[in-house]
């Protein structure tokens, strides 16, 4: 049974015993709580409670290698996320048809119910790159029954999620490109790994959004690395946006951000298989093209956090967890702004 989840919060059909045809739903629930510092430059206030909650169905013709997944977000509105169509003929092939995320890094294709951190990173700001409609082409490379390396190709609309229309006729390419070579995961995942996990991987994405003289270009460049071994995990990510705009009126600029994680789970009785500790350091600067007396032109996160799951469960699978988890930002251009963060996130999965 092959089949390369690129994404989603649900437990893979390869879970389940092989079946000719079988339908598997799953979801999550992630309630949670955010504290900010009211700072007069913010123009909204952002403490309060949230919640996401996300319901899919995954659906496999064993006989013909064929799968199918949809998947909608409940809360906080009703919002179709996932609609595809995969077909893995042969492990170093695999086709996906349809709405999916756009294969690019750890911080795009993983699950919101998957990371260490309840917080997004710098990578994740300035590279906005989300689910988007059109077909993407994996190759992999198998050597005794494990993936060491994989190539996928897409090709997308580029407006967006749930967008049919395409306004300048042009499309959104992406690559990626990852090596593993001690096997690769089934999915994308932060944090600890049931087997010693190191992944090396880029990405490029290319998109043209808008038409005429209101049409903006975008080449997005990312790499990253993860690492996993025992109760430890570290994993890291650099990306660059080049942002060119077809009015010569409109300023074209880059941005960039990077940032550091690592994960570790405390090696003491009881508690070595529940509770880990999180740190994080990431810088983003957003647009290099803005003068440096605008506040917040580059931003230094400084993130920690603690994750208690229960019950025992492989970290990997992320479950049951609880996360609490504190940014402290520094700018390090223009004015000071008092932004720190406290966040208290719950995830249970089914």
């Amino acid at each position: 049974m092959f089949f390369i989840t690129l994404l989603g919060a649900g437990p893979a059909l390869a879970e389940a015993p092989a079946r000719p045809f079988a339908v598997v739903p799953y979801g999550f629930l992630r309630p949670g709580f955010t504290w900010r510092q009211d700072d007069p430059a913010l123009l909204t206030d952002t403490d309060g409670f949230s919640a996401l909650a996300r319901f899919g169905v995954e659906a496999a013709a064993e006989p013909i290698h064929l799968r199918a997944r949809v998947e909608i977000d409940l809360q906080p509105a009703p919002v179709l996320q996932d609609a595809f169509v995969n077909w893995s003929p042969h492990p170093a092939f695999s086709l996906n048809v349809g709405q999916l995320k756009v294969p690019f890094s750890i911080s795009n294709l993983a699950s919101d119910s998957r990371r260490q951190l309840p917080t997004d990173n710098a990578v994740s700001r300035i590279a906005d790159i989300g689910r988007d409609m059109g077909a993407s082409i994996e190759g992999r490379l198998p050597i005794a029954q494990q993936t060491r390396a994989s190539f996928t190709s897409a090709v997308m609309n580029g407006e967006g999620k749930n967008r049919l229309e395409n306004v300048n006729d042009d499309f959104l390419f992406a690559q990626r490109l990852v090596i593993t070579p001690f096997g690769s995961r089934e999915r994308p995942a932060e944090g600890r790994s049931p087997t010693p996990y190191l992944g090396v991987g880029c990405g490029w994405v290319y998109n043209l959004t808008g038409a005429d003289e209101s049409a903006t270009e975008y080449n997005t460049f990312a790499a990253e690395l993860q690492f996993a071994i025992g109760v430890f995990s570290l994993q890291g990510e650099v990306a660059d946006v080049q942002v060119v705009h077809a009015s010569p009126d409109v300023v074209d600029y880059n941005s960039t951000g990077a940032y550091g994680q690592f994960g570790l789970f405390i090696p003491a009785p009881w508690v070595s298989k529940h509770l880990e500790v999180v740190g994080r350091a990431g810088y983003a600067e957003p647009n290099d093209a803005l003068a440096s007396n605008v506040d917040e032109v580059s931003t230094i996160d400084i993130d920690a956090g603690l994750n208690l799951y229960i019950p025992e469960t492989p970290a990997y699978l992320h479950d049951v967890k609880i996360q609490v988890a504190y940014r402290h930002s520094i700018q390090d251009e223009g004015d000071e702004l008092d932004d720190d963060r406290m966040d208290i996130v719950g995830t249970v999965r089914f």
